[in-house]
């Protein structure tokens, strides 16, 4: 035990001191944060003000017409002043405007009025602008025009506007788990992110292991360190070192992302990320959509509840829980991956020969992940179940499962039993393939000839 501690502080030492190591540390954090940064900044910039003149010839449903209907938001501004003008003037008149668009409401509009042909008749305006006006202002003067329309079809079949916002009113189906509310969307999203990390950990540094075993053997380092140890004690110290050393780069990441994120994001003023808040009132409600015509137009001005409700049931995952288990099958994980990926490093003497054994062992791992479907459909069913059992998919699959909750003491403890035994078999087949492979050069090794040296004497 004392040597392998010697290797273990060895190969950490020389792991954090690497370079690379260092420069990741600090430049992954500005990465991950300038992912969730950059965009956010930019969102809340509210962006250059524009004009819209609006020029209504259809006089419907009455003399006034469309016109008025409109309000000011934080960046843009209604200009009533040529409302009844002909199009040709208006148009003339700020076709070389920058920031200012036309809103054309044409004299065929809704049929001319003509009742007799309403449910023919085109729905179509005209946006007249010199620049690209945008998504947003085009969506919301559409989601203001059809919530008018709609008005005015009811109206004249003897429905009010209560009766309207009556038939848009949705059912909400709470699912409940336990007596508590429950997302399974939010609980997915949790599973998939935690999940995904112990698939890229295992995956990176165990590839990693496999590199350090094969570098060491082509430049025969190796033959004198064998001198003084024992292969296994060998094997068994770097896979405990890549892991210090993974685990020491992993906390410096979430902690230097968070001292970075938490201040920035504190700051941003989350007012600014909706520019068509209403000027009069950034608290006035104005949810307006196309649910009738299908096509989806949404300008949803409002607070997203969904979000709240996300955070919440964030909250109520049992993270006292969750993050042990985590911890355990993101260790015994690696560690069953790391034994294995250190015997196919010690019979590799080639870049190709690494490839020909490295996907089959990672083909488990793709498998893991791509159940994620499956899991997330039905994670309390046979193949979820049977898939956190297995050992080589156990450490991704189970701990997409734990946030659903449901997951008996037992099923978790056989489950982990299986993993930790899994281990100790995979340490001991890798550790003899390591001690025959790691002085082995010159040759081209098969999987029989693997199965072989399972057997050698010695």
């Amino acid at each position: 035990m004392g040597k392998i501690w010697i290797i273990i502080q060895r190969e950490y030492i020389m792991g954090v001191r690497n370079k690379a190591f260092i420069v990741l540390c600090f430049v992954a954090p500005l990465f991950f944060a300038g992912l969730i940064i950059v965009p956010t900044v930019i969102a809340s910039q509210p962006g250059e003000d524009r004009t819209i003149v609006v020029c209504d010839n259809s006089m419907c449903p009455d003399s006034i017409g469309y016109a008025f209907i409109f309000k000011d938001t934080l960046n843009l501004k209604f200009d009533y002043g040529m409302v009844y003008k002909p199009i040709d003037e208006v148009e003339k008149f700020y076709r070389d405007s920058d920031n200012v668009s036309v809103l054309y409401i044409p004299e065929n509009f809704m049929g001319g009025c003509d009742t007799n042909y309403e449910h023919s008749v085109g729905l179509s305006c005209i946006l007249y602008s010199k620049t690209e006006p945008g998504m947003n202002t085009t969506n919301l003067l559409e989601a203001v025009m059809t919530n008018q329309v709609q008005l005015d079809i009811l109206g004249r079949n003897g429905l009010t506007r209560e009766i309207l916002e009556l038939s848009k009113r949705k059912v909400a189906i709470e699912s409940q788990v336990d007596n508590k509310v429950s997302d399974a969307d939010v609980k997915f999203m949790a599973g998939l992110v935690l999940g995904l990390a112990i698939y890229m950990y295992i995956l990176i540094f165990g590839v990693r292991v496999m590199k350090s075993v094969q570098e060491e053997k082509s430049t025969r380092i190796v033959e004198v360190i064998i001198s003084s140890v024992r292969p296994f004690q060998l094997m068994m110290g770097k896979i405990v070192a890549v892991a210090l050393v993974a685990l020491t780069q992993f906390t410096a990441w979430i902690v230097l992302s968070l001292l970075i994120l938490l201040p920035v994001v504190g700051a941003i003023n989350d007012k600014k990320l909706d520019f068509t808040k209403l000027k009069d009132n950034n608290s006035v409600t104005m949810a307006m959509v196309n649910e009738t015509s299908g096509s989806g137009t949404v300008m949803n001005m409002e607070i997203n509840e969904k979000t709240i409700e996300a955070m919440d049931t964030i909250g109520s995952i049992p993270w006292g829980n969750v993050i042990p288990i985590f911890l355990f099958y993101f260790i015994f994980g690696y560690l069953m991956y790391a034994a294995i990926f250190a015997a196919m490093g010690s019979a590799a003497d080639s870049d190709t020969d690494t490839a020909q054994f490295s996907v089959p062992v990672t083909v488990p791992l793709m498998i893991s992940m791509a159940s994620f479907v499956v899991v997330a459909n039905d994670p309390h069913g046979a193949v979820a179940k049977w898939l956190s059992m297995i050992p080589f998919t156990s450490p991704v699959v189970m701990i997409m499962r734990i946030p659903y909750g449901g997951i008996s003491t037992t099923e978790l403890a056989i489950s982990m039993g299986i993993l930790v035994a899994s281990f100790f078999l995979m340490t001991w087949l890798a550790g003899r393939i390591y001690r025959v492979g790691i002085l082995m050069y010159g040759k081209k090794v098969s999987w029989r000839e693997l199965g072989k040296w399972l057997f050698y004497k010695g």
